[in-house]
């Protein structure tokens, strides 16, 4: 049907173009749900209950990674204390599911009466292990937003030291409040309730969730505030709410893995959490990219299993010409080497800055999809100017 003169077409290309876009980005998920789910299926009946166990923790440090990358890589504010909210995660998470008759004065004193007496024990398993991880990364969260307000103003070392002195903090409240976490011997009596199902849904959620935030505005914010702290603030961005946004949503999804780790191994103890842990988690992140989610998922998958791969190597080699008996320690050698190389060939990470799928998971896609030929393709019959007349006077 022919169009009056002016009276515009319907501008039908790009509205197909987005449909386009958009039932490829679902299909490519889709696709990598499937996947997962099949993996998942096959580990349930091939694998023992020890590689179980070790796919599981990929999932948790996975989780812990990302939320590493969202809090230290998207603001630039290189925060220690991470492992702090993973363990607030692990005991207000394990304090829910334990059976009362472990809570009572006997064991645990000062706990109060109302948490003694919560007993989950007659629900679903996976009904209690989601209370038990929402329930652990919002305290998770809440702590994060009180002790954030202030930190998060802070910049570069300054902030690094701070938030190593708020892990201590957590450190000596679990030793030392006996009658509630009983101090050094730790939490016992917590249900396994995790399994890789449960540990790899909220990795997917945690990864849409910090994708979905980095390609938001509050994303570009944080990523500006990092790159040239004085411009964003220049230019009207709210360091502190962009910051402390990130520090809250990290710490949440910290202690909902903290609340997986301790319903995974049924045993919640302070040496767990203090720097070794902290130390590992940082390398997951720097490996594979400070500023990359699909960096951090990656480094935490290495940094998990090939310490598992490895220690093979402690026990000695044959390979014809070269061979050698029991080497202890050789592992973490090799692992320290291997990270060493990473660092003087590709200081920035594996993945840099980069993602993978984050074009996936944005409403509005890659660079030169219909979104963008929205804004630059003229309407039929619409009065098109000259370039000069377009150009407003510089005032």
């Amino acid at each position: 049907m022919a169009t009056s003169i002016g009276h515009p077409a319907p501008r039908s290309t790009p509205d197909v173009g987005r449909d386009l876009g958009a039932v490829r980005r679902a299909v490519v998920l889709l696709l990598a749900l499937l996947l997962l789910a099949a993996f998942l299926a096959w580990a349930d009946g091939s694998l023992n209950a020890y590689r179980i166990q070790i796919v599981t923790l990929v999932a948790i440090n996975a989780i812990i990674a990302a939320s590493l990358a969202l809090t230290s890589g998207f603001t630039g504010v290189f925060s220690l204390g991470q492992i702090g909210f993973l363990a607030i995660g692990a005991y207000v998470g394990s304090l829910l599911t334990i059976a009362p008759r472990w809570k009572s004065e006997r064991f645990l004193p000062g706990l109060p009466g109302w948490l003694a007496s919560v007993d989950l024990s007659g629900w679903p398993d996976q009904w209690a292990l989601l209370v038990a991880c929402l329930a652990g990364g919002a305290v998770a969260a809440v702590v994060a937003g009180v002790v954030g307000a202030p930190l998060m103003r802070l910049s570069g070392h300054y902030v690094a030291v701070a938030t190593m002195g708020f892990l201590i903090i957590i450190q000596s409240l679990a030793i030392n409040l006996d009658g509630i976490t009983r101090g050094a011997r730790g939490l016992s009596q917590i249900p396994h309730l995790t399994t890789p199902w449960s540990a790899y849904g909220w990795m997917v959620v945690t990864i849409y969730a910090v994708l979905r935030l980095r390609a938001s505005a509050f994303g570009r914010a944080m990523i500006a505030s990092r790159e040239n702290l004085i411009a964003a603030r220049a230019v009207g961005v709210d360091v502190l709410r962009t910051r402390l946004l990130a520090f809250v949503v990290g710490a949440f999804f910290t202690g909902v893995a903290g609340a997986l780790l301790g319903h995974q191994i049924g045993t919640v103890a302070p040496s767990a959490f203090y720097f070794a842990t902290t130390f590992a988690i940082i390398i997951m992140v720097v490996l594979g990219g400070m500023g990359s989610i699909t960096g951090a998922v990656v480094g935490a998958v290495i940094m998990t299993l090939a310490p598992e791969y490895l220690r093979e190597v402690e026990n000695g080699m044959n390979l014809g010409i070269f061979s050698f008996g029991p080497r202890f320690g050789l592992s973490q050698i090799i692992l320290a080497l291997g990270f060493i190389l990473v660092m003087v060939f590709r200081p920035q990470g594996l993945f840099g800055d980069r993602e993978l799928g984050l074009g996936l998971l944005s409403r509005r896609g890659q660079q030169g999809e219909a979104g963008e030929l929205t804004e630059i393709t003229p309407r039929v019959g619409a009065e098109v100017r000259p370039v000069e007349d377009q150009i407003e006077p510089t005032r």
